[in-house]
This record gives C-alpha cells, sequence and structure tokens, in this order.
C-alpha cells in the first residue's frame, strides 16, 4: 500500500480515495490563507448523551483565534449526500457557522445554523481573510438530537466505532 505525506501534520498517511479527499481540503485551506496552527487533523472530542458517552472525530476543524469556524467531513467517492447530514451534525455539535462534506471531485458548503447549500465547491470556502463568523446559540433538544445524528452516522460510515461509556 502506498503513503502520502499529510499537508498538515506532515506524518505518512495510508493513500486511499478518503484520504485524498482530507489532502485536497487541506492544500485549499492553505492556499485560502488558513495557517497550519488553525488546522486542526481528526479533532477527537467527547459526545456528553444520557446514557454516558462517546467520542467523535471531526476529519478537520478549522479553529479560529479559538473558535471553532469551519468542520469538513471527507466522505469516498460516490458518497456525498450522507456526508454532508455527518458534517452538519458534527458542526452543530461543535457550534462551528460552516460545515462541508467532501470527495475528491466534490464538495457541499453549508451553514450550520440554518442547514442551507452555500456553496459546491471547495473553491467556495471563504478564506481567512474574507470569512465572517457569525455564532448563533443553538437550542438545547436541537444539540441532543445533532449528537445522536452525529454518533449514529460516525458509527455507520465513517467506521469511527463510537462506544458509549457509562459515566
Amino acid at each position: 500500500m502506498m503513503f502520502i505525506v499529510d499537508k498538515i501534520t506532515g506524518r505518512a498517511v495510508f493513500d486511499t480515495p478518503v484520504e485524498r479527499a482530507r489532502q485536497k481540503a487541506e492544500e485549499v485551506l492553505l492556499k485560502k490563507g488558513y495557517s497550519k496552527d488553525e488546522i486542526i487533523i481528526d479533532h477527537s472530542f467527547r459526545v456528553d448523551l444520557e446514557e454516558g458517552f462517546a467520542t467523535a472525530i471531526a476529519d478537520i476543524l478549522v479553529r479560529i483565534n479559538g473558535k471553532n469556524a469551519i468542520v469538513i467531513m471527507c466522505s469516498p467517492p460516490t458518497a456525498l449526500t450522507p456526508y454532508e447530514r455527518l458534517a452538519l451534525a458534527c458542526a452543530r455539535v461543535l457550534n462551528a457557522p460552516i460545515a462541508v462534506a467532501t470527495e475528491i471531485e466534490k464538495a457541499t458548503i453549508l451553514d450550520t445554523y440554518s442547514g442551507k447549500v452555500i456553496g459546491s465547491s471547495l473553491d467556495e470556502i471563504p478564506s481567512r481573510s474574507e470569512i465572517k463568523l457569525e455564532y448563533k446559540e443553538i437550542p438545547e433538544d436541537r444539540i441532543k438530537k445533532e449528537k445522536r445524528i452525529l454518533i449514529t452516522y460516525l458509527n455507520i460510515l465513517h467506521c469511527v466505532g463510537c462506544r458509549i461509556e457509562r459515566q
């Protein structure tokens, strides 16, 4: 199996279609002026549920001035549509205003709060100098639903194997 070097971490990673999608997204973010320090790869975070907690992963999290800004979830070819919902749930749980689902050739950019599509290619991600982030509070009952959607999608699509641990 071949390896490629991750543009952000410098680590060798398996060359898969999903990883190629991630590398393309990383390349676009760097070209758009985001620093390596603002781009977090495989951001792992705790998701508290009524039954306990699970650990979730955002493929790419862009954090600006200490605040979550963009969540990018990378999909294999032909699987973009369900990843759109995964990206939206992840962005809502992390309260990042922009959610992106991408595969090698396609991308969907979503407004986290409305769920509306605001772009259809990685090139439509706002540049670091142009990004305007408006944060809104998401009602707690909505967050509870998004947490369940996130954990379910990660288990089914992303094969993360989220286990709910008792608190």
